[in-house]
């Protein structure tokens, strides 16, 4: 298993995976009516979802249908369903066959399970495979979330690098803080920090 790291916008994620095996479950020509039910599964080493600031709800699964806001007890019955395992809760999970798989997630270790050791042993024989490697690489949407975790990391520091050249400039931390788009509360640390240097 590879490491995961937590991901932004999970619910527009579940929204892009739905429109894809939609748009791929209908042939041409074919009638919207003739949809077949469909399921986005996540499967996660992290609470998805936040109660508090890094703190989860702790469900060990959360499944999602369109209901109606004003009454629950009306449904869209669209048949689309997404369900969203957190891992990292499979003690709480009673189903054994669930639990041993998400414990399998967390730990890599397939233990007695039969399916968790083929599900081990074909992963393993595909790291070998060139060309799934390579197919996998192509639509690798992981690569990408790198990427873009590097790319607002670069940003950020831009920022706190042009937010301490206008410091020096003495323009106010509130116009800094609406130029560079950082939260005036870094700008007045940088401030300090650049007081305390001097």
């Amino acid at each position: 298993m590879t490491e995961c790291f937590k991901q932004d916008a999970i619910g527009k994620r579940t929204r892009y995976y739905q429109s894809m095996i939609d748009i791929d479950s209908l042939m041409k020509g074919q009638d919207y009516s003739e949809l077949l039910d469909s399921y986005v599964l996540f499967i996660c080493n992290y609470d998805p979802f936040e109660k508090d600031k890094d703190v989860g709800f702790g469900l060990p699964c959360y499944t999602f249908k369109n209901t109606c806001v004003e009454n629950t007890a009306v449904s869209l019955d669209d048949k689309s369903i997404k369900v969203i395992y957190n891992a990292s809760a499979y003690k709480a999970v009673e189903d054994k066959d669930v639990r041993d798989f998400l414990h399998f997630v967390m730990t890599n270790d397939p233990g007695e399970n039969d399916f968790n050791k083929l599900l081990s042993d074909t992963v393993e024989r595909l790291k070998d495979n060139d060309k799934f490697r390579s197919d996998y690489a192509a639509m690798n949407l992981h690569d990408r979330d790198i990427k873009k975790a590097a790319k607002e990391e670069g940003a950020k520091q831009q920022a706190i690098e042009d937010a301490k050249a206008l410091l020096q400039e003495n323009i106010a931390p509130e116009t800094i803080a609406k130029c560079v788009k950082l939260p005036l509360e870094t700008v007045l640390e940088l401030q300090k920090e650049i007081v305390a240097q001097a």
